[in-house]
C-alpha cells in the first residue's frame, strides 16, 4: 500500500499583534553596556526585553553546517536511501512487530520526534498510528491504532515528545490526549474540557487548532474576525484571535493575527464558484524551552515575539537586516515551486495553472519570517530566504534562548516546510528532521546531520 501524499497548502498571514508596547515605545531605551556597540543590543521598554541583533555572533563558515544529503530516510520509494525499511524486527515484547516497508507507513505525516536513544518516532494521520524506527530504519514499534478506546486516535494532529521517555499523541476534536512510553505502553490520557475552553476562548470550537506546551498548557487558536473580502486579485488576510490556555483553562490572550494569505485569483471574477488560494507561509508558532516559552513570527515583521508559559510579552527578538527584495525571476520562481503543490490544479478547477496565477500579486520583499522551530537545547531556528532566489526559504538563522543571533545555517533541502501547521520537523544536538518527499510525491522523513564543528556554543 503505497499512497501518494496530497500537496501541501501553502498559507500565510501578516502578524498584528497588539499586545505590544505602544506606550513604553515612547520612552529612551536603556541600553545594556555589557552589549552596546557589538553585534546585539538589549533594552528594556515597559518589562519588555528587546533584543536588537545587529550581525551574527559567528560569521560565515564559522558556525554549524547541515550536510548536503540525509543521512537517513524512512519511507519513499524502494531506492530512497539509508534506513528507507525492511530489515528484522525487534526482539518480542510489548508493542514489536514484524519488519514493514516504511513506505507503506510514511504518509500524511503530523509529528515526527528523535528520541535520546536515537530511534525515530512518526505520526501518521493517514494510518491513524504512531511509528517508532530503531537507529538502522528498521520498524521495532507501532503504537495505537484507528478508534475511540484508550490509546486509539480518531484522526491524530500533535506529537509531543517529553525527554527522555515520555510521547503524547493530541487527538483532533480535543479527543483525549495519550501518554506514551517509549516502549509503547499506555501510561495515562488527559481528558480536555471542550466546553470550558469554548467558554474561556471566543470562538474556539472542536475543529481549533492546538499546540502544546511541555508544562501542559497549549496555544488554541479562536473566532476568525469578520472582515470582507477583496476583490479578485487582491491578498486577504482575516485575522483570528490566538489565546494559551493553562492547567486551570485560564486563557492568555495572545493577541489577533492573520493567520492566513489568502489570494482571491482574477479568473473568478463574475464566476459562482469563486474560491481563495493559500499563497506563502507567513505565520509561524513554535514552543519549547525551559521555562516553555510561545514564539510567534510573521511575514511582514522582521521580529518573533516570545510569550511565557502564563502568556506574557516577554521578548521581543528583532534583526535589523533588511529584507530581501523580490526580483522578477525570484517571483517567477515562486510561482513555479508553488506549481509544484497545486500540481492537480487544473483537474480540481478546470483551468490551467497559467490561467489560474495570472495576475498573482508580487511581493516587494520575502517574508523575513519562513518557519520557527526551538531545539532541544532551546536555540530558536528561524527559518528564511536568501538572496539566491530560490524558491523556497534556503538558510535558517539561529538565536540562543535569550535572543542573541548565533549564527546562520545554509543549505535547507528544496520543499522541506518545517512549518507546524503544514508538515513538521525536529531539530535536536545532531540532527535537523523534516517531512520531504521522494521526487513522486511519496513523503518521507529524512535526517539530515548537523554539524557544529568550533562554531557557535
Amino acid at each position: 500500500m503505497r499512497r501518494r501524499s496530497s500537496p501541501a497548502c501553502f498559507v500565510a498571514g501578516a502578524a498584528a499583534l497588539v499586545v505590544a508596547c505602544t506606550a513604553a515605545c515612547d520612552r529612551s531605551p536603556r541600553i545594556d553596556s555589557e552589549v552596546a556597540g557589538g553585534p546585539v543590543t538589549v533594552w528594556d521598554s515597559a518589562g519588555i526585553e528587546i533584543v536588537e541583533n545587529h550581525a551574527p555572533e559567528y560569521p560565515p563558515g564559522q558556525f554549524w553546517t547541515l550536510d548536503p544529503e540525509p543521512e537517513f530516510v524512512l519511507g519513499g520509494g524502494q531506492d530512497g536511501g539509508g534506513g528507507a525499511g525492511g530489515g528484522e524486527a525487534a526482539p518480542g515484547g510489548a508493542g514489536a512487530v514484524a519488519a514493514r516497508d516504511s513506505a507503506e507507513l510514511i504518509w500524511r505525516v503530523v509529528g515526527i520526534a528523535r528520541l535520546q536513544d536515537g530511534r525515530v518516532a512518526v505520526l501518521s494521520q493517514g494510518n491513524h498510528q504512531l511509528y517508532l524506527f530503531e537507529p538502522s530504519g528498521e520498524l521495532s514499534r507501532v503504537i495505537g491504532g484507528r478508534g475511540e478506546g484508550p490509546g486509539e486516535f480518531d484522526r491524530p494532529q500533535h506529537l509531543q515528545y517529553l525527554a527522555p521517555d515520555t510521547l503524547v499523541v493530541w487527538d483532533y476534536w480535543f479527543a483525549p490526549a495519550s501518554y506514551f512510553d517509549t516502549g509503547g505502553t499506555l501510561l495515562r490520557e488527559r481528558t480536555i474540557d471542550l466546553l470550558t475552553v469554548m467558554a474561556r476562548v471566543p470562538g474556539a470550537t472542536a475543529e481549533s487548532q492546538v499546540i502544546p506546551l511541555a508544562n501542559g498548557s497549549f496555544v488554541v487558536w479562536g473566532g476568525e474576525q469578520s472582515a470582507s473580502p477583496p476583490p479578485p486579485g487582491a491578498f486577504y488576510r482575516p485575522p483570528v484571535d490566538l489565546a494559551l490556555v493553562d492547567g486551570t483553562y485560564t486563557a492568555h490572550p495572545l493577541g489577533p493575527w492573520a493567520v492566513w494569505q489568502l489570494w482571491i485569483p482574477q479568473t473568478t471574477a463574475g464566476r459562482n464558484d469563486a474560491f481563495l488560494i493559500n499563497t506563502l507561509v507567513d505565520l509561524h508558532i513554535a514552543t519549547g524551552g525551559d521555562p516553555p516559552s510561545v514564539y510567534i513570527g510573521d511575514g511582514e515583521r522582521n521580529d518573533i515575539q516570545q510569550f511565557s508559559h502564563d502568556g506574557s510579552l516577554v521578548r521581543i527578538i528583532r534583526r535589523t537586516a533588511g529584507p530581501v527584495p523580490v526580483s522578477d525571476r525570484g517571483h517567477d520562481v515562486w510561482l513555479e515551486t508553488l506549481e509544484t503543490f497545486h500540481e492537480d490544479m487544473q483537474g480540481v478547477f478546470g483551468m490551467s495553472w497559467e490561467d489560474f496565477s495570472r495576475g498573482m500579486p508580487r511581493r516587494e520583499a520575502y517574508p523575513p519570517v519562513a518557519g520557527l522551530v526551538v531545539d532541544t537545547d532551546g536555540n530558536l531556528w528561524v527559518r528564511e530566504w536568501s538572496a539566491a532566489e530560490p524558491g523556497m526559504p534556503d538558510q535558517w538563522s539561529v538565536f540562543s534562548p535569550d535572543g542573541r543571533w548565533l549564527g546562520v545555517v545554509h543549505g535547507v533541502p528544496d520543499l522541506l516546510l518545517c512549518h507546524q501547521r503544514v508538515s513538521p520537523c525536529w531539530v535536536d544536538r545532531d540532527f535537523l528532521l523534516a517531512v520531504g518527499n521522494d521526487g513522486l510525491g511519496i513523503e518521507r522523513v529524512e535526517g539530515y546531520r548537523i554539524r557544529r564543528g568550533d562554531g557557535g556554543p
